[in-house]
């Protein structure tokens, strides 16, 4: 009975001292020269942008070494350029990484307290020295009048645009709980942000019947009947 007590102690000794030894060889084993070269990362394919450079690429990766690798700061790293919205990081062949990332893509030209920037879907600035200003240049204008920006009020443009979109949506004027939706014919639809599937659901059983052609205004952000002006 003793003799076991003894082995078993032993036994937890023995693996208490292999986990020491391998959290020892963990931390301390990027720095040994034969690891560190064998496991050096020696290419990475970047997939879904061609807006990275390679110095970008060799700046974030340089300190990195392919069995070690902290994907977490590399992540956070890549999603500091505006234009990275998702990153997914695969590795396959040793020394070999694929980074793929889902752009943010370009919906409209934002225009508030006198700045006009590019904006994605969510409200997110781009920086325009990533994008073709002559591929975006027809985009949308957003022009926000409240004092403080709501990023939350921009996935409502765009269920606007998807709802309506054999419209063509030249201006969005937002204006605290209103949107004033102006379209290349001059056009302006009224809408509520506060009730903005219900006046979706009005616009589009409007159309049904009404010629957009034949109203200069038609506003529906009234709970119980349309206002239209021609």
């Amino acid at each position: 009975m003793q003799l076991n007590s003894v082995n078993k102690k032993i036994k937890i000794l023995l693996f208490s001292a292999w986990l020491v030894f391998c959290a020892i060889f963990g931390y301390f084993a990027p720095t040994i020269p034969f690891v560190k070269e064998f496991f050096t990362i020696k290419k990475v394919n970047v997939l879904g942008t061609d807006k990275f450079t390679k110095e970008d690429i060799e700046k974030i990766f340089s300190k990195e070494n392919w069995f070690f690798l902290n994907t977490d700061k590399v992540i956070e790293e890549l999603k500091r350029y505006d234009f990275v919205k998702e990153v997914k990081i695969d590795r396959y062949f040793v020394g070999n990484v694929n980074v793929t990332i889902l752009e943010r893509k370009p919906f409209a030209y934002l225009i508030y307290k006198g700045k006009k920037v590019l904006i994605d879907e969510n409200g997110n600035e781009l920086d325009q020295k990533y994008f073709n200003v002559k591929k975006y240049r027809n985009l949308p204008v957003i022009v926000y009048n409240d004092k403080t920006l709501k990023n939350d009020k921009f996935p409502k443009v765009k269920k606007i645009f998807e709802t309506l979109r054999d419209l063509n949506f030249r201006k969005y004027v937002i204006s605290k709980s209103q949107i004033a939706c102006i379209l290349n014919s001059g056009n302006i639809l009224m809408f509520s942000l506060f009730n903005l599937d219900e006046n979706l659901e009005k616009a589009k059983i409007f159309f049904k019947h009404e010629r957009l052609n034949e109203f200069r205004y038609v506003d529906f952000s009234f709970d119980s009947m349309v206002v239209t002006r021609r």
